[in-house]
């Protein structure tokens, strides 16, 4: 599990340094009328909420596939409160502004959703290979 933690761990700040300076190329080039102030906090709040995702899961009993569902889903409440909550501040920071910081922050949302449902999807299959190699273990069948 350590190793596939740290896995993630070292995809997830690639993806999201390359997304966070993709991203703010794109708009600094060609949509200089839509970067706003701030806008490293977008990208820092995924990279945080990201760690604490990868880190909880690490923290997961592999025998307790429900655990893992339960997680994940407070996991995406967590990340959906938290988010309204940035947006909301930003909102009070710079009214003005506030449509295209919540554009820019959805396309950061939606990417990350991906790429922590490609997370989920391979730590259930860790857990299920590792519920396999335990149900066959020899300390198994002798019981």
């Amino acid at each position: 599990m350590k190793k596939l933690a740290i896995y993630f761990l070292i995809v997830h700040t690639t993806l999201l340094l390359i997304t966070g300076f993709g991203i703010w190329f794109i708009l600094d080039n060609f949509f200089p009328e839509i970067m706003v102030d701030y806008y490293y906090i977008i990208p820092l709040f995924f990279y945080l909420m990201g760690i604490i995702f990868i880190y909880r899961f690490r923290r997961t009993p592999v025998g307790e596939p429900k655990k893992v569902v339960n997680l994940y889903m407070l996991m995406r409440m967590i990340k959906i409160f938290m988010s309204v909550v940035i947006i909301l501040l930003y909102w009070f920071l710079d009214k003005p502004h506030i449509r295209n910081f919540a554009i820019i922050f959805v396309v950061f949302y939606l990417i990350n959703l991906i790429w922590e449902t490609y997370i989920y999807i391979r730590m259930e299959l860790y857990f299920k290979y590792k519920d396999k190699q335990q149900k066959s273990s020899p300390k198994h069948m002798d019981q």
